[in-house]
Protein backbone atom coordinates (compact mmCIF):
# COMPACT_ATOMS: atom_id res chain seq x y z
CA UNK A 1 0.00 0.00 0.00
CA UNK A 2 1.35 3.29 -0.65
CA UNK A 3 0.00 6.11 0.60
CA UNK A 4 -2.68 7.98 -1.42
CA UNK A 5 -2.50 12.20 -2.18
CA UNK A 6 -5.66 12.38 -2.62
CA UNK A 7 -6.86 10.58 0.26
CA UNK A 8 -8.11 13.68 2.96
CA UNK A 9 -6.51 12.01 5.95
CA UNK A 10 -2.83 12.78 6.37
CA UNK A 11 -0.55 10.63 5.53
CA UNK A 12 0.14 9.26 9.02
CA UNK A 13 -3.31 8.59 9.22
CA UNK A 14 -3.15 6.66 6.20
CA UNK A 15 -0.33 4.53 7.30
CA UNK A 16 -1.84 3.95 10.66
CA UNK A 17 -5.30 2.93 9.54
CA UNK A 18 -3.50 0.39 7.00
CA UNK A 19 -1.33 -0.94 10.11
CA UNK A 20 -4.56 -1.19 12.20
CA UNK A 21 -6.47 -2.83 10.16
CA UNK A 22 -3.65 -5.41 9.48
CA UNK A 23 -3.65 -6.05 13.03
CA UNK A 24 -7.33 -6.29 13.57
CA UNK A 25 -7.48 -8.98 10.65
CA UNK A 26 -4.84 -10.92 11.88
CA UNK A 27 -1.67 -9.95 9.94
CA UNK A 28 0.19 -8.93 12.99
CA UNK A 29 -0.73 -11.16 15.97
CA UNK A 30 -0.11 -10.08 19.47
CA UNK A 31 3.81 -10.23 19.92
CA UNK A 32 4.41 -10.09 16.53
CA UNK A 33 7.24 -7.81 15.88
CA UNK A 34 6.69 -5.02 13.40
CA UNK A 35 8.79 -4.13 10.53
CA UNK A 36 11.38 -1.29 10.93
CA UNK A 37 10.67 2.34 10.60
CA UNK A 38 12.75 2.15 7.59
CA UNK A 39 11.20 -0.79 6.12
CA UNK A 40 7.63 0.75 6.45
CA UNK A 41 8.56 3.87 5.35
CA UNK A 42 9.43 2.05 2.35
CA UNK A 43 6.84 0.08 2.00
CA UNK A 44 4.27 2.64 2.02
CA UNK A 45 6.55 5.55 0.44
CA UNK A 46 6.58 7.74 2.96
CA UNK A 47 9.32 9.47 5.26
CA UNK A 48 10.53 7.75 8.59
CA UNK A 49 8.76 10.69 10.77
CA UNK A 50 5.21 9.51 9.04
CA UNK A 51 5.77 6.30 9.97
CA UNK A 52 6.87 7.23 13.30
CA UNK A 53 4.11 9.40 13.87
CA UNK A 54 1.51 6.59 13.25
CA UNK A 55 3.16 4.21 15.61
CA UNK A 56 3.34 6.92 18.17
CA UNK A 57 -0.54 6.95 17.58
CA UNK A 58 -0.70 3.19 17.36
CA UNK A 59 0.95 3.21 20.93
CA UNK A 60 -1.23 5.36 22.08
CA UNK A 61 -4.54 3.29 21.37
CA UNK A 62 -2.48 0.45 22.41
CA UNK A 63 -2.56 -1.51 19.87
CA UNK A 64 1.66 -1.92 19.87
CA UNK A 65 3.95 -1.20 22.46
CA UNK A 66 7.67 -0.16 21.82
CA UNK A 67 10.61 -1.23 23.26
CA UNK A 68 13.46 1.10 23.54
CA UNK A 69 16.07 0.63 20.97
CA UNK A 70 14.55 -2.75 19.60
CA UNK A 71 10.66 -2.27 17.76
CA UNK A 72 7.13 -2.27 17.79
CA UNK A 73 5.55 -5.21 18.67
CA UNK A 74 1.93 -5.98 18.74
CA UNK A 75 0.38 -5.92 21.99
CA UNK A 76 -1.33 -8.94 23.07
CA UNK A 77 -4.85 -7.32 24.04
CA UNK A 78 -4.84 -9.38 27.57
CA UNK A 79 -2.04 -8.37 29.12
CA UNK A 80 -2.53 -5.05 31.23
CA UNK A 81 -1.02 -1.92 29.32
CA UNK A 82 1.86 -0.73 31.73
CA UNK A 83 1.11 1.91 34.10
CA UNK A 84 3.60 4.76 34.91
CA UNK A 85 4.66 5.02 38.56
CA UNK A 86 1.99 7.12 40.63
CA UNK A 87 4.46 9.17 42.59
CA UNK A 88 2.54 11.26 45.16
CA UNK A 89 0.66 7.41 46.10
CA UNK A 90 4.40 5.84 46.36
CA UNK A 91 5.91 8.83 48.32
CA UNK A 92 2.35 8.82 51.11
CA UNK A 93 3.08 4.89 51.08
CA UNK A 94 7.27 4.83 51.78
CA UNK A 95 6.47 7.71 54.37
CA UNK A 96 4.25 5.50 56.24
CA UNK A 97 6.81 2.53 55.78
CA UNK A 98 9.27 4.88 57.19
CA UNK A 99 7.45 5.57 60.32
CA UNK A 100 6.20 1.87 61.05
CA UNK A 101 10.15 1.64 60.86
CA UNK A 102 10.89 4.37 63.34
CA UNK A 103 8.77 2.97 65.60
CA UNK A 104 10.06 -0.60 65.47
CA UNK A 105 13.37 0.42 66.34
CA UNK A 106 12.48 2.23 69.32
CA UNK A 107 10.14 -0.58 70.46
CA UNK A 108 13.27 -3.21 69.79
CA UNK A 109 15.81 -0.51 71.51
CA UNK A 110 13.15 -0.81 74.48
CA UNK A 111 13.36 -4.21 74.95
CA UNK A 112 16.71 -4.59 74.43
CA UNK A 113 17.18 -1.75 77.07
CA UNK A 114 14.77 -3.41 79.63
CA UNK A 115 16.32 -6.68 78.89
CA UNK A 116 19.65 -5.72 80.03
Amino acid sequence: MTVDANDPRAPYRQVGDDLRHKIDAGDYRPGTRLPSVRQLATDYSVSSQTVQRALRELSQAGLVVAQQGRAFFVRDPHRPIHQEPDIPELAKRLDAVETELRELRSLVERRLGASQ
